[in-house]
C-alpha cells in the first residue's frame, strides 16, 4: 500500500513537472478560469459585506486581473519559444509567483484609484492564498492541457501513420486482384490450348508447342511474382489533416472534488477572516459534500446525454446551479455577517464545474481518438502483411506448378505420342492431372489463414514489409531466436509483440526509422525490442495502452531513443 502510495506520488509529481515544462502551461483555458476565479471567488474585500461591496470586489478583481495577465503574458509566449525545458519551467513559475505576490497590492491600487477605498484584510494571508490559489487553478488546467496536447500529437501521428498504411494496403489488395486476374486468364489460355491439342490429334509438335506455351506462362509468372515482391515502399510524408467543422460541445462528470478543490482554495483569503478555522472547516467539508453529490447526480445512467460517458446539459448546468446555492445557503448559514456575499458560490461552482468538464472531455475525445487509431493502425498492418503473403506468393506458387506438374506431364505425353498414338488411356490422365495443377493454381492455397504458419519468413519479416510504408525498419536476429522463431506459436507472439511495439514507436517517436531486434534467451524464450528516435513523456510511466500492457511490453527512454523491450516465454 505505502509503495503504491508513493509510486502514485511520484507519478503527480512526474506530471506536474512534464506539464510545467513542456511549452504549453499558459493557455487560453487556464487564462479563463484564472480570470472567473480572480472576478468571483477570489476578490478582495472592500467596504462592508454588502451586494454593492461584493458588486466593487468584482470589478477590481476582473480589472486586476487585466493588469497581471501583462506579468504572465510575456511568459506565454517565451515557453513556447525556449527549447530547454528546465527554462521553460523557469519561466511559467517565475511569472506566476510574481504574478501572485503583486496581486494584492494591484488590487489595492484598483481599489483605490476606483473608489478611493483601499482593500482589507492582513497582507500576509492574501499573500499567501493568492500564490496557493495560482499554482492550484494553473497546475490543475495546465496539467489538463498539456496532456491534451500531447495526446492529440500521438492522436495526429497514428491517423497520418494509418493514411498511409490505408494506401498500402489498397495497393496490396490490387495486388491480389491483379494477380488472381493474371492466373484466371493464364489457366484459362492453358486449358484452350491443351483443350485444342488434344481434340485435333496428339502428336509430338503439337505437343511440343503446347510445352513451350506453358514455360513461356511459367516464366512469366516468376517475373510477376518478382516484381509483385520486389523493393518495399520507403516511408512517405503524410501531414496529419484535422476533420472539418468543429466538434459538438458536450459535457461530462468532473473528476471528482476537483470543483470542491479549486473553489475552498480561492475562497481561503475570505474563509480565514470570515469566522474560527472550526466553521471553516464545517463549511470546506460542505463543499467536499455537494461535489460529491453533484458528481453522483451527472453521473447516474439515466441522465446521461446522448454520447456515452456524456451529461445532457441542462441537467449538469442545473445540478451544478444547485450545487451552487447550496454552498450559498450553507456560507450564510455559518457566516450570517457575509449576507450578499454568500451568492458567490451561485456562480463560481457552475462556472469552474463547466470549464473543467470541457477540459476533461477535450483530452476523453483525444484519448479515445488515440485509442481507436492505435487499435485500428495495427489491424490494418497485420491485413497488409496478409494481403502482401498473398499476391507474389501465388504467382510463385503457380510459376512452380506450371514447371514442375504440367510441363511434366507434356514431357510424358510427347515420349508417349512419339513412340505412336497415346492411348484414350493415356490422353485422360493427362486431362485429370493437368486440371488437377490448375485448380491448384486458382485455389487461394496461399492464403495465411490456410496455409501453415512458416516461422520467421511469413511473419515478422512480412509484416516489417508491411510497415516499410510507415516506418523503415532495421531487423536484427540471432541463431537461437531464429530457431525459436520456427514454432508456429512463437512466430505469432513475435508478430503480435513486434506489431504493438510499432504502433507505439509511431505514438512516442517523430521519427521514421526502428530498429527491431529479435534475441533468443538462456531459458528458451525470446526477447523483442524495438528502439527508435524520440522523447518519452516523463509521467508515461514503463508501459503505456491497453494493448502493451497486455503484452508485457515496457516502455522506457534510453538515451535519445525510445525502446519498447517484450519478453515472450519459451512455449515448452
Amino acid at each position: 500500500m505505502v509503495r503504491r502510495v508513493r509510486e502514485a506520488i511520484r507519478r503527480a509529481f512526474l506530471t506536474c513537472a512534464d506539464a510545467v515544462s513542456g511549452g504549453a502551461f499558459l493557455t487560453r483555458w487556464s487564462a479563463l478560469l484564472s480570470f472567473i476565479v480572480a472576478s468571483t471567488v477570489s476578490v478582495p474585500t472592500i467596504a462592508d459585506a454588502t451586494l454593492q461591496g461584493y458588486a466593487a470586489a468584482v470589478l477590481v478583481g476582473a480589472l486586476g486581473w487585466i493588469v497581471l495577465s501583462l506579468i504572465v503574458l510575456p511568459a506565454a509566449v517565451a515557453e513556447r519559444r525556449l527549447k530547454a525545458p528546465r527554462a521553460r519551467a523557469v519561466v511559467v513559475l517565475a511569472a506566476l509567483l510574481v504574478a501572485a505576490l503583486v496581486r494584492a497590492p494591484v488590487n489595492n491600487a484598483v481599489s483605490v484609484l476606483l473608489w478611493g477605498t483601499p482593500t482589507t484584510g492582513a497582507w500576509g494571508p492574501r499573500t499567501l492564498t493568492n500564490v496557493v490559489t495560482t499554482l492550484v487553478v494553473f497546475g490543475v488546467v495546465g496539467v489538463a492541457t498539456t496532456q491534451f496536447a500531447r495526446r492529440r500529437l500521438v492522436a495526429q501521428r497514428l491517423s497520418a501513420a494509418l493514411v498511409l498504411m490505408g494506401d498500402r494496403l489498397a495497393r496490396a489488395q490490387e495486388q491480389v486482384t491483379r494477380a488472381d486476374a493474371v492466373l484466371a486468364e493464364a489457366v484459362s489460355e492453358l486449358r484452350s490450348g491443351r483443350d485444342a491439342v488434344l481434340a485435333g490429334g496428339v502428336d509430338f509438335d503439337a505437343v511440343r508447342t503446347y510445352a513451350e506455351q506453358v514455360r513461356e506462362t511459367s516464366h512469366r509468372l516468376a517475373a510477376l511474382a518478382e516484381d509483385e515482391g520486389a523493393h518495399p515502399d520507403a516511408p512517405a510524408e503524410h501531414r496529419y489533416s484535422a476533420p472539418a467543422g468543429p466538434a459538438p460541445v458536450v459535457l461530462i462528470p468532473t473528476p471528482w472534488l476537483v470543483v470542491a478543490l479549486v473553489y475552498n482554495v480561492a475562497s481561503l483569503p475570505f474563509a480565514l477572516t470570515a469566522g474560527p478555522p472550526a466553521a471553516v472547516g464545517i463549511g470546506y467539508l460542505g463543499v467536499c459534500l455537494l461535489d460529491i453529490a453533484a458528481g453522483a447526480v451527472t453521473r447516474l445512467p439515466r441522465l446521461r446525454g446522448s454520447t456515452p460517458g456524456t451529461v445532457r446539459p441542462a441537467v449538469f448546468i442545473g445540478t451544478w446551479l444547485l450545487a451552487g446555492i447550496g454552498v450559498a445557503l450553507l456560507t450564510l448559514a455559518l457566516f450570517p455577517e457575509v449576507r450578499m456575499l454568500s451568492v458567490v458560490g451561485v456562480v463560481a461552482i457552475p462556472a469552474a464545474a463547466t470549464v473543467l468538464s470541457l477540459c476533461v472531455d477535450a483530452m476523453r475525445r483525444v484519448r479515445s481518438a488515440e485509442y481507436r487509431s492505435a487499435r485500428v493502425l495495427a489491424r490494418v498492418a497485420q491485413r497488409v502483411a496478409a494481403r502482401q503473403a498473398q499476391a507474389s506468393p501465388r504467382l510463385a506458387r503457380a510459376s512452380s506448378l506450371l514447371h514442375g506438374r504440367v510441363q511434366g506431364r507434356c514431357v510424358i505425353l510427347a515420349a508417349q505420342a512419339d513412340d505412336g498414338s497415346p492411348s484414350a488411356e493415356d490422353i485422360a490422365v493427362f486431362r485429370t492431372q493437368t486440371d488437377n495443377a490448375f485448380d491448384a493454381i486458382l485455389d487461394r492455397v496461399s492464403d495465411p489463414k490456410s496455409a501453415p504458419a512458416s516461422g520467421l519468413a511469413g511473419s515478422v519479416e512480412s509484416l516489417l514489409s508491411a510497415w516499410s510504408g510507415v516506418v523503415t525498419t532495421t531487423l536484427e536476429l540471432d541463431a537461437i531466436a531464429a530457431l525459436a522463431l520456427t514454432d508456429p506459436v512463437t512466430a505469432a507472439r513475435a508478430v503480435d509483440a513486434v506489431n504493438e511495439a510499432l504502433v507505439n514507436a509511431v505514438k512516442h517517436s517523430a521519427a521514421r526509422v526502428a530498429a527491431v531486434a529479435i534475441f533468443g534467451m538462456a531459458d528458451g524464450g525470446v526477447r523483442v525490442r524495438v528502439s527508435s528516435r524520440g522523447t518519452l513523456a516523463a509521467s508515461a510511466g514503463r508501459s503505456a495502452g491497453l494493448g502493451t500492457r497486455a503484452m508485457g511490453i515496457a516502455i522506457s527512454q534510453q538515451g535519445e531513443d525510445v525502446v519498447l523491450d517484450s519478453v515472450l516465454p519459451a512455449t515448452g
